[in-house]
Order: structure tokens, then C-alpha cells, then sequence
């Protein structure tokens, strides 16, 4: 006869009271079922557990060892019980993330390091798309939820600002430039400029350029590209200069410089979005994280 947990139960109850009485008492049973499930608990081990007499109940040395094995093999239930209650009552599944690729100089990454911490159920997969197909992915479903610069959102949408930031000048380390500690946008009248095509984010685009045309400069767009962090690596190689939101400055590159403008006053934004019609319990918690996530950057 194996072993059941409720014998190991009545006998871990027992050998903390050392009494009978009081032993059914708090489990809830009269006395002879416990002297019964002792005595085949004793039999099964093939050894005495406890010694009684009339006047007092007491451990053997065996009994000892195995109180404390039995309650080192409880506790480790328990809490293998608790462990499955909590897995099974938290969301799980995939969670599809849409992000462009300067949102890892953002909140993104804390904010995806304290989901998988809180939430090890929900697998999370990261897709590169830039802001408007993002907009269009995440209104017909095909991502939970996405990190955009701010544009014209559907009204089926609903977002979070993660970021409301200055532009600064971004300039190759060796320009003629490079040392000063700020700019203005006459500075950059004549300079080669990098900026997103307008096909993939007109709504930039035209602010980038109304800053501009209201100094009275047309800037020289010498190239257009996809991506900030392309950006950033064209000025790199001494392909021109750009206006570039202040959290690319984390990039890490040494040879580029960031420099503050003193009359670009356009700030840039950029969001988390999702369609709040759609029920989904990991994307909700993720956008826990994310406020979580700003306020502990706003705390520093």
C-alpha cells in the first residue's frame, strides 16, 4: 500500500501536538482514524514512528527524520500548488509587438523586461514595422499592440504618449560644428540634410519643414530614409546633417554629435497604440508596464 497525503498530513498534525486528542481535534476526525492512519503509515514504512504510553506521546529517532522529511515534502506541494493556481489564472499566449526601431532608446525594453518578469507566461514577438503600417496592422488585428511616432491615428485606436521630446542637430563628429554647444536652424542653411521620406512619414516630414520655412530657410534634403537609426548612421559617415528626436542621442555612436537648437521649438512624440474594442489581457498588461515603466523614468 503506497503512501497517501492525507497520512502524511495526520502524521506531520500528530507529531507537532504529541497528543491525540488535541491531533483530531484539529483535523477534524475522532481519534481512531488517526490511530489507524499512524499505524499504517508504520507498517508501510516497516518502522515505529512514535512511542506512546499512558502518559506521553514522543518521537523515535526515525520518527524525527521523517517529520522533518514530510514537512520539507508538504511545503514543496503547497507551494508546487500555489506555483499552477497562479499560471493558471495568468494570461498567456503570444503577444505581438509591434516597433520601430528607435523605440528601444524609449520605455520599450523596461517596460518588456518587467511584463516577462511579472507575466513568464505571455511570449512576446517583436516586429519591426515603420508607423504607419503599424497603424494598419494593429487596426485589422494583425498586431496586439504597436510603439509609432506620433501621426493620424483611426478613431478605432486608442494611445499612450511615451515620449514628448526636442529635436536636436545631428551632426558627423568631425563637422566644422561639432564643438559648439548649441545651434540654431540658420546655421544649417546650407548644410546637406537626412530626413525620413515623405512617403513613409509625411506627417514629420511637413513639421521638419515648416520649421524651416518659417526661419525663411529651404533646407538641401540631399537624402531620404526609412528609419531614424538610418539616420543617425548616414550622418555617421559624413552623408549630411539631420533633426533628430533627443533619445537617439542614446545610440552610442562616437561619431556623431547631438547638438540643442535654440528656435526649433516643434517637440517630437511617439506612442503606444491599440484597438481598446479588442479584449486582450496580455497586451493590457503590457501597457501596465509601459506606465509603470514612465513613471519610474520621470521618478529619476
Amino acid at each position: 500500500m503506497a503512501l497517501t497525503f492525507r497520512q502524511l498530513r495526520y502524521f506531520l498534525i500528530l507529531s507537532d501536538e504529541l497528543h491525540f486528542g488535541r491531533a483530531a481535534q484539529r483535523l477534524h476526525i475522532s481519534q481512531p482514524p488517526l490511530s489507524a492512519s499512524l499505524r499504517q503509515l508504520e507498517e508501510e514504512l516497516g518502522t515505529r514512528l512514535l512511542d506512546r504510553n499512558s502518559k506521553q506521546v514522543k518521537l523515535t529517532p526515525a520518527g524525527e527524520i521523517f517529520q522533518r522529511q514530510t514537512r520539507r515534502l508538504l511545503e514543496q506541494l503547497e507551494d508546487s500548488r500555489q506555483l499552477v493556481k497562479r499560471a493558471a489564472s495568468s494570461p498567456s499566449g503570444l503577444l505581438k509587438v509591434g516597433f520601430t526601431p528607435a523605440m528601444i532608446f524609449r520605455c520599450l525594453p523596461r517596460a518588456l523586461h518587467l511584463l516577462q518578469e511579472q507575466q513568464p507566461g505571455i511570449d512576446i514577438k517583436l516586429i519591426e514595422k515603420n508607423s504607419a503600417i503599424q497603424v494598419e496592422a494593429v487596426s485589422e488585428g494583425q498586431l496586439d499592440i504597436g510603439f509609432i511616432h506620433s501621426m493620424p491615428l483611426p478613431e478605432k485606436l486608442t494611445s499612450l504618449m511615451i515620449a514628448d521630446e526636442p529635436f536636436l542637430c545631428c551632426l558627423p563628429m568631425h563637422h566644422h560644428m561639432a564643438r559648439r554647444t548649441r545651434l540654431s536652424l540658420n546655421d544649417l542653411r546650407n548644410e546637406p540634410m537626412v530626413m525620413f521620406g515623405r512617403d513613409l512619414a509625411p506627417h514629420y516630414y511637413d513639421r521638419i519643414l515648416s520649421l524651416f520655412r518659417v526661419a525663411d530657410i529651404e533646407p538641401r534634403i540631399y537624402h531620404e530614409v526609412s528609419h531614424w537609426l538610418t539616420i543617425v548612421a548616414l550622418v555617421s559617415r559624413d552623408m549630411g546633417v539631420a533633426l533628430v528626436p533627443r533619445s537617439l542621442a542614446q545610440t552610442g555612436l562616437s561619431s556623431v554629435v547631438f547638438i540643442p537648437l535654440d528656435d526649433a521649438r516643434t517637440q517630437h512624440q511617439s506612442h503606444c497604440i491599440w484597438a481598446p474594442d479588442t479584449e486582450n489581457p496580455g497586451r493590457d498588461l503590457l501597457i501596465d508596464c509601459v506606465r509603470t515603466s514612465l513613471q519610474s523614468e520621470f521618478a529619476l
